[in-house]
């Protein structure tokens, strides 16, 4: 098999380049450091020359006296206290011009260490001080406010007073804001992120020809959409809205099916599901009929007027409350005709209202708001800082000024400000004995949650098509090697040895049916249970201890292990392991100067297909989009593949399609047309009798599904994880082969781990970086600011301590790592958790006095130990970027 590399990369840029960070180092610190560093040198050098000349000297003395008064002079310069001056004259009565002489050049050199904070503290002070007015100025940025304005509102109003504060009056108020501002700086400076103004979104595409000079400050261009919270909640408004619940369209359950005397269906609200179950008669019974027989939706209105036409004796309100059960039940789903998915959702919900008959005045009012928002979505990339806050304001004003009175008449629960929504808690409304799909939950709009910003750039890099393709054969290469620690598998065989224990042969069962047997049998008992312990089912045990053992065998050099092709060739491998039909992965590349080759290190492998790219495509030219249908189409050709959906509202989920079809799930928020969508009710599975693999079939043509979203899969209905799985493509993490190896790495020690541990960094094939060099420390040996200790003294004694451990003064903190976090082990249990983002990377440098005051605030909040990472690659000149590369297997 061949690598086809797809022809278009994405790139994450950082907003702000680091160049800038520049102006923040302590340029004389180096110096100081290193003078530092001599003294203390030229100390125990002469500590040492003094306490061996003392020693027969002491040994001679006859004097008791003299002889304990010269002890206590060389205890004192061993432990380097200070000599006084009574004791110096010791040294000038033993008439001994070459101890006088060394005992002078110690006195000299013990008065410069003492003098050493006096001296220079001052200017210490005073640069930290210039630095923190650069920080006030860099505040300003309109790329961090822009951003600040969308993520931190409430800091972004305070940055106006917060500026023009002198920083030698700064009170814990402005240095918290210090604190913070900096930390958004740096990570728009070293980190990439997907979303808002604090990063920006690219096209990398290769060539043979000479690579193009990427611009080093590149055109950034904004897109401002709006959250489909707002269509979701609107939605749930209008459904218990007396009047405009009349104007919603309806359609049936499609699992909905008549059994013997009930109808049975699976519902789903927010993605917890439930089956259930109605009796087959009445009026529940002639509306399902009416649906099957007419395959359309129609208004409520239009159903309660054909209702009130076929059923005697009965008045409309009684109808249209007995409708309304129906549909709180899950029987039907009322709606737009379209989901808050589609990426012009809004454009087709201001068209909705606008096609309501007569122009019900009710409806005006949302005429008037999406208009509104209309506008300005489309001024907002052109305004500048100032008048962008005050289109949110307006915006968030427009919200729930409209949304309040519906509310009010629907008589929903309801808050009037953002103050109040702190206050007042979800009640009773939120615990319903039965399963219901209209538990409203009262919301307060603020400006963040209205809208969000996409930020990008119409120009495209290029890149060496060697070195890209050298890249991803052996990145590829790779996750095939570690195809043993697939994390698809396991529950692929666990679902085809139930399929084989519970139904006949080759038989083919209604996937809804197999997925509600499977999760009471299985999944259900698996969440109550507390420890599991069904591990043998497919661990790769006999992988993982032939790893283990190859590891043994394998030198580490300079701090680096470097796998290769060799290592894995005779590991024992199942039969039954998944395929890597496409893959991608997020890599961070940079040139070495040694060797003509492109380095890359990976932050993460990805499945391929386009997903998460998708979340970018509507940003850049629709072909990308067609290049990936058209490629994924020649994956398996003769097989049907569908794309899955569930009732996730996520925005980051909003993509256009990537497969000729979809899949359709109780309440999914489809995207692709009804022509292309399949209902989940048609499908079947069964056990292939030549590979012994469970499949999935529609009528008599083998389907595939896929998970082609962003959110993460285990965030999905139940229905929705089941069936990514019935592809062949397998999911690889290197983060439990790279577990393997530390685990491997901390066996050599007899009892625990060091208080400070180096994991080497990983490689494969020398340019494809696997894991950075990375250091485990405990916290607890980190050196602490004394209360009493300056600043600048600190700064000398934390930068001697990064030298004595060999750790780099640049590097990348975690407080609490995902991957190392084990709360029982490490007795954090109880014990603070620090904030909601503190597993994310924290860049830092010690040698800018700054942001030796952030790593001690964030030292505060460390837990037990403490992750650091080597900062790889370093800084291009043009900036921090990331690249998403995808590729197929021919």
């Amino acid at each position: 098999m061949s690598v086809r590399i797809f022809p278009y990369s994405l790139v994450r840029y950082a907003n702000l380049n680091h160049d800038v960070f520049n102006q923040l180092t302590f340029h004389q610190g180096e110096k100081l450091i290193e003078t530092h560093r001599d003294h203390l040198k030229k100390r125990e050098e002469l500590k040492n020359t003094l306490c061996d000349a003392l020693f027969p000297i002491i040994s001679e003395q006859t004097d008791d006296q003299l002889r304990q008064q010269l002890i206590n002079l060389k205890r004192k310069i061993f432990n380097n206290k200070r000599v006084d001056a009574e004791q110096s004259t010791l040294i000038k009565g033993l008439n001994s011009k070459l101890l006088s002489e060394s005992f002078e050049a110690y006195l000299l050199n013990e008065t410069l260490i003492n003098n050493f904070s006096e001296v220079n503290k001052t200017l210490f002070n005073h640069e930290s001080t210039l630095h923190q007015k650069i920080v006030q100025q860099m505040a300003l940025n309109p790329a961090l406010q822009n951003g600040l304005m969308l993520s931190s509102p409430v800091l972004y109003t305070q940055l106006k007073n917060f500026v023009t504060k002198d920083p030698e009056s700064f009170k814990q108020k402005e240095l918290r804001m210090e604190f913070s501002v900096l930390r958004y700086l740096s990570r728009m400076a070293f980190k990439t992120s997907p979303f808002s103004s604090f990063t920006f979104t690219g096209v990398m595409t290769t060539s043979t020809h000479p690579v193009n000079h990427p611009n080093k400050n590149p055109k950034v261009q904004s897109k401002l959409k709006l959250n489909n919270i707002l269509f979701e909640y609107l939605r749930s408004i209008l459904r218990q809205h007396p009047v405009l619940n009349e104007y919603l369209l309806l359609k049936i359950n499609i699992t909905a099916e008549i059994k013997g005397d009930k109808i049975q269906f699976l519902t789903n609200f927010h993605n917890i599901e439930s089956f259930q179950q109605l009796p087959a008669n009445g009026l529940q019974l002639l509306i399902v009929n009416y649906f099957h027989q007419n395959h359309q939706s129609v208004t409520l209105a239009e159903l309660i007027k054909y209702l009130s036409e076929h059923v005697e004796n009965t008045v409309q309100e009684s109808i249209k409350a007995y409708v309304i059960k129906l549909i709180n039940t899950g029987l039907f789903e009322a709606g737009f005709g379209f989901t808050g998915m589609d990426e012009n959702w809004d454009v087709k919900l201001l068209a909705f209202f606008k096609s309501v008959p007569d122009k019900n005045h009710l409806v005006k009012p949302l005429i008037s708001l999406f208009e509104i928002l209309q506008v300005h979505r489309e001024s907002y990339s052109a305004a500048g800082t100032d008048e962008r806050y005050v289109l949110l304001q307006q915006a968030e004003r427009a919200v729930n000024s409209t949304f309040l009175p519906l509310q009010k008449e629907a008589n929903l629960p309801y808050y009037t400000s953002a103050e109040e929504k702190k206050i007042i808690r979800e009640k009773e409304f939120q615990h319903q004995e039965a399963f219901l799909t209209n538990n409203f939950i009262p919301y307060y709009f603020s400006a963040r949650n209205i809208f969000f910003e996409d930020c990008f750039t119409s120009e495209t890099e290029v890149l060496s098509e060697k070195g890209i393709a050298e890249f991803a054969s052996k990145t590829n290469a790779l996750a095939k090697f570690l195809l043993p620690l697939d994390v698809m598998r396991k529950e692929r065989i666990k679902m085809r040895n139930f399929y084989i224990k519970h139904y006949p042969k080759y038989e083919k069962i209604k996937i809804t049916e197999f997925y509600r047997d499977y999760y009471f049998y299985v999944k259900k008992p698996e969440k109550e249970q507390i420890n599991q312990n069904d591990q043998a089912l497919t661990d790769p045990m006999s992988w993982k201890t032939a790893v283990l053992a190859k590891l043994e065998q394998q030198t580490i050099l300079d701090d680096t292990l470097n796998l290769s092709a060799d290592f894995f060739a005779d590991l024992p491998v199942s039969s039954d392991l998944g395929k890597i039909l496409s893959a991608g992965a997020f890599v961070q590349f940079y040139a070495c100067k040694k060797k003509d080759q492109l380095y890359g290190v990976i932050n993460s492998l990805l499945p391929g297909m386009g997903k998460v790219s998708g979340r970018f495509l509507s940003l850049f030219d629709s072909k990308i989009q067609e290049d990936f249908i058209t490629q994924n189409a020649s994956l398996n050709p003769e097989v049907i593949k569908a794309e899955l959906n569930d009732a996730s509202t996520f925005n980051a989920n909003i993509h256009p399609p990537l497969l000729s079809r979809e899949l359709t799930l109780p309440s999914g928020n489809n995207i692709y047309p009804a022509d292309q969508q399949i209902n989940v009710g048609d499908l079947r599975v069964c056990l292939d009798s030549e590979t012994n693999n469970l499949k999935l079939w529609l009528n008599d043509h083998e389907l595939y599904s896929y998970d082609l979203s962003l959110e993460s899969f285990y965030n999905r209905s139940n229905l929705y994880q089941l069936l990514a799985h019935f592809n062949p493509d397998a999911r690889i993490s290197l983060q439990p082969f790279i577990q393997l190896i530390d685990q491997y790495d901390l066996g050599r020690f007899a009892n625990s781990a060091p208080e400070i541990y180096l994991l080497p960094r990983i490689t494969f094939e020398e340019t494809v970086i696997i894991r950075r060099k990375t250091w485990r420390i405990k916290t607890a040996v980190i050196p602490v600011q004394q209360t009493t200790e300056e600043d600048f003294d600190y700064f000398i004694r934390l930068h001697n301590w990064f030298e004595l451990h060999k750790i780099p003064i640049k590097f990348f903190l975690f407080l609490r790592k995902r991957a190392y976090q084990n709360k029982a082990v490490d007795g954090e249990i109880n014990k603070k958790e620090g904030l909601h983002d503190d597993y994310k990377p924290q860049y830092l440098a010690l040698d800018k006095p700054l942001f030796v005051s952030m790593f001690k605030r964030l030292l505060a909040r460390a837990g037990n130990n403490i992750t650091i990472e080597e900062v790889l690659p370093v800084p291009l000149e043009s900036g921090v970027k990331e690249y998403l590369m995808q590729w197929y297997n021919e």
